[in-house]
């Protein structure tokens, strides 16, 4: 791949702390002029990759999948409730269709997007549209981008062809992605937390200002932007005693809700949180 930065082509790139934790011959990059994050290169990601289901474990099922993101998807619906709701949506990168299932009670029409095989299987049989290219879903009012824009190897020309498949210049894109800024990289400076969080299949890391440029130049205008933190104070405390995810679940009765949701506060203001939240539309 190219030695200059995707975003604004600055030669002037660093190697990040920590490894790439499911393969040793990639490194985790930054430019030093934009802050964008990305791996060192892509050669790994075949045309085929994610259909043939290689972003997951060969015994994950797709239940267990499903099961697994119930708290993010639910979160997400009810983020979201009022604006897809009696609206065409279409979820890429929709995974078992979790979020669908609870979408389509209250919006118009519901379509996944799914490259894996098995996962768009599974959603068919719970009677969910589900197709492997976004050109058989009819134009939407809502399209949903969970944990999906990072996997894109040119996500401008991606975000820009997307807005073929909006209905109009009111529709939107909602965009979720990981934060390379999150507290536990950029306050706490976690080294077991940085050989645990670079992946192979996330090939940018974006923080607020590199997501908002690439959105930019991919041709929308920002509606809204909110930082949100999914994993509360007891699972950044176990990280940093045990150097362990999951403190959550071993210690679910210290997973305190409103401490949690002060903990989101104090994080969003210092710009540290997990995860960003973008709505964009067509200028």
């Amino acid at each position: 791949m190219s030695k200059n930065c995707y975003l604004c082509h600055s030669d002037k790139i660093s190697v990040l702390d920590g490894k790439v934790r499911d393969n040793n011959n990639l490194n985790m990059l930054v430019c030093n002029n934009c802050s964008l994050a990305f791996l060192s290169s892509f050669d790994h990601i075949s045309n085929t990759f994610y259909e043939d289901g290689k972003m997951l474990p060969e015994n994950s099922k797709p239940a267990e999948r499903e099961k697994y993101c119930y708290n993010d998807d639910f979160r997400r619906f009810k983020l979201l409730k009022k604006i897809i709701s009696n609206k065409i949506i279409i979820d890429f990168g929709a995974g078992s269709g979790g979020f669908l299932k609870l979408a389509r009670n209250i919006a118009k029409e519901c379509y996944g997007v799914e490259l894996d095989t098995r996962l768009r299987k599974y959603m068919t049989e719970q009677n969910i549209r589900a197709f492997d290219t976004i050109d058989s879903c009819p134009k939407a009012d809502v399209i949903t981008l969970f944990h999906t824009l990072e996997h894109i190897k040119d996500p401008i020309t991606f975000l820009s062809d997307l807005r073929s498949h909006l209905k109009d210049s009111g529709s939107q894109i909602i965009i979720e992605v990981p934060n390379v800024n999150d507290a536990l990289i950029s306050l706490y400076k976690s080294n077991d937390f940085l050989n645990f969080t670079w992946w192979s299949c996330h090939l940018f890391s974006y923080n607020p200002k590199t997501l908002k440029e690439v959105v930019t130049q991919a041709g929308y205008k920002i509606n809204s932007f909110k930082q949100i933190q999914r994993y509360g104070l007891i699972n950044h405390i176990y990280w940093l005693i045990k150097g362990k995810p999951k403190g959550d679940k071993i210690y679910p009765k210290l997973n305190n809700k409103f401490i949690n949701f002060i903990y989101e506060k104090i994080l969003s203001f210092l710009g540290k949180t997990d995860t960003l939240l973008i709505s964009i539309s067509p200028e």
